[in-house]
């Protein structure tokens, strides 16, 4: 007898995705649309369906439907070949529901959190967090504060604009925010916040050596390529192996204390599960020399 019911219902799958073909009872008189099965293994129209892509064509719809249940069909067989043969199974059976008891789990604490646990720090908490060892608030590399722009070579008043973007005063700042938002590729004003060095250089295509030698020494940047003409005007500089600003590592801050506040709130939640099922006697314990 062949294990596999119906190896046409492949062709016959595909056929019905294209006909809008639903009957009630499946393959085989089977129910809940089967289109194909395999000994005590079934898969369903809606099975296929959740697979499918969105926006295939008819004809791709039924080439996918078809590639889909033969894969599904010879990872079915290959498994069953698999288990009858491999010793061990009884510990990937524990191995597979332990891996089940932990998703399920972890799928609990994240809606549970998601609908319970706060995600805003106070300010408060993250500046005593920041105060605790400002050592640990060391910058790795430069940050700047300025302002970069990148425009291509043929803009007009080229000349004009490597004046304004040296200088911080309202007028040459309004006479660059109207030339880029008409010209720049890339405007980025940052005078107000501090930006990872690393970061702005990732835009301009040259190199510098020594990272720190360079921002204690230069305060713009100037360069150009056939395409672009690369302006940055660097108006405060921190460089690496100084203090962090709290501005800046307040995302860090943020993480490391939501982590802390996701961890306790987890461990409160298991230990009141804990002591609830104490309490109402839903856990046994064997006691030395005597069978539960």
């Amino acid at each position: 007898m062949h294990r596999l019911f119906s190896w046409l219902a492949i062709s016959l799958a595909a056929g019905c995705l294209l006909g809008g073909c639903r009957g009630a009872d499946g393959v085989g008189g089977d129910g809940n649309n089967v289109l194909v099965r395999v000994g005590e293994h079934r898969l369903t129209q809606e099975e296929l369906d959740d697979a499918m892509p969105v926006g295939l064509s008819p004809a791709d719809s039924a080439s996918f439907a078809a590639e889909f249940i033969r894969a599904w069909v010879e990872d079915i067989l290959l498994y069953d070949v698999a288990a009858e043969n491999i010793p061990g199974m009884a510990r990937i059976d524990r191995m597979t529901e332990q891996f089940r008891r932990e998703l399920v789990i972890f799928e609990y604490q994240k809606q549970l959190m998601n609908e319970k646990l706060s995600r805003t720090i106070p300010e408060s908490e993250i500046q005593a967090y920041y105060d605790s060892d400002p050592e640990r608030f060391r910058l790795k590399s430069g940050i700047v504060k300025g302002l970069f722009l990148k425009v291509p070579r043929n803009a007009p008043r080229i000349s004009s604009l490597k004046k304004w973007y040296k200088s911080d005063k309202p007028e040459a700042v309004e006479n660059i925010e109207k030339y880029g938002l008409r010209n720049a590729v890339i405007y980025e004003y940052f005078y107000d916040r501090w930006v990872p060095f690393r970061e702005v250089m990732n835009n301009i295509p040259c190199e510098i050596g020594d990272e720190t030698a360079f921002l204690q020494t230069h305060r713009t940047i100037e360069w150009e390529d056939s395409l672009y003409v690369y302006l940055l005007n660097i108006k405060d500089v921190l460089v690496e192996g100084r203090a962090m600003p709290i501005d800046f590592a307040r995302k860090q801050i943020e993480e490391i204390l939501l982590t802390r506040r996701k961890n306790e709130f987890i461990r409160d939640m298991q230990k009141d599960l804990y002591e609830s099922a104490l309490k109402r006697k839903e856990i046994e314990f064997r006691e030395a020399g005597n069978k539960m």
